[in-house]
């Protein structure tokens, strides 16, 4: 439930925040919500991104509980929700530090998932099937 409703902060944020949708055009990392802004259909977009990252999250931490991933994926779902946050507030503080913090946030759920990645094949291999029966 928290990535979905950090989703719902970013882009609210960063629509309240920016001055006008060209803004949001030039400056904004998401080409999924760039589109929506620029053909005018970003509440429906929000929405499906709210849903999408619900089903997702909660999918992802329902398939994994009880195994040795599980606090890599939970950890995953924190920084990603951390990132969307620090991503809406940046158009209020707009300063090159939080945009700056919002990259080293993307790097470091890519590299918590490739060290739960790393840590699942090597620690409980028998955990980690890949769709094996």
């Amino acid at each position: 439930m928290v990535p979905a409703l950090s989703v719902m902060a970013d882009y609210s944020l960063t629509f309240h925040y920016a001055q006008d949708i060209g803004e949001v055009l030039q400056y904004e990392f998401s080409p999924f919500v760039r589109f929506a802004a620029g053909y005018g259909i970003v509440p429906m977009a929000i929405v499906a991104l709210v849903i999408v990252y619900y089903l997702l999250s909660y999918g992802a931490l329902r398939a994994l509980c009880g195994t040795c991933v599980y606090p890599f994926a939970v950890g995953i779902l924190v920084t990603v929700s951390l990132t969307h946050l620090m991503g809406g507030f940046s158009w209020l503080v707009r300063l090159p530090f939080c945009s700056y913090m919002v990259h080293g946030l993307t790097i470091m759920t890519l590299l918590l998932a490739g060290a739960g990645l790393i840590w699942g094949l090597f620690r409980c291999p028998a955990q980690m099937k890949f769709g094996r029966s």
